[in-house]
């Protein structure tokens, strides 16, 4: 696994992408967190989708309810969870999509979001804190997710028990999936009229 996923991970470390870098620097108006909450909260609603995929139910119902908390943060933000409208969110919900439609892909997909969730979690709420306390954002999603390495365990233990085939699969839905993580990031930073060199 180490030689077939550390590669993807340094490469599109979300942590680096300029939206979060901003986040964490207290550089983003209001309006900029809204549209990010109501553009990636379209991903996010997949994810309980994912876990059916993986076989895991019980997962698959938390995180039907781990949305709601998303839906929570958006709507404290003032304004609704209505789906995307960016073409690179279009993209990632589509492949997603697809990547869930078989066991290994969607071990693959949900590694990609899973692995890197506890530590943007970490950042975006210590960002919540720091800079916008005044907006007074709901910030339970990210306290649920900022410890949560057991899903990425899980995973691991599950991609380790693959095919070699299999394995490949997933790997490639993992780099497919960081790709288009780091592509919607980009397209909601210039929706905001942010130019994103990175």
């Amino acid at each position: 696994m180490q030689r077939l996923f550390s590669p993807v991970f340094e490469q599109y470390n979300l942590l680096q992408h300029p939206f979060y870098l901003a986040w964490n620097e207290g550089k983003l108006t209001k309006e900029q967190m809204a549209i990010y909450a109501t553009e990636y909260g379209s991903f996010i609603k997949l994810i309980s989708k994912g876990w059916q995929a993986a076989g895991e139910q019980a997962i698959a119902k938390e995180e039907e309810e781990h949305y709601t908390l998303w839906k929570n943060f958006a709507e404290s933000l003032d304004i609704k969870n209505t789906g995307p409208t960016i073409s690179q969110v279009n993209e990632l919900v589509s492949s997603v999509k697809n990547c869930f439609g078989s066991y290994a892909g969607a071990l693959g997909a949900l590694y990609a979001f899973e692995v890197q969730q506890p530590a943007t979690a970490t950042s975006k709420l210590e960002g919540l804190k720091k800079h916008y306390s005044t907006w007074h954002a709901d910030e339970t999603y990210f306290t649920i997710h900022q410890a949560d390495f057991q899903e990425p365990a899980l995973l691991e233990e599950k991609i380790n028990l693959l095919s070699k085939e299999e394995k490949l699969a997933a790997a490639l839905a993992c780099e497919k999936t960081c790709s288009l993580l780091w592509n919607a990031l980009t397209g909601i930073m210039e929706h905001n009229g942010v130019p994103c060199l990175n």
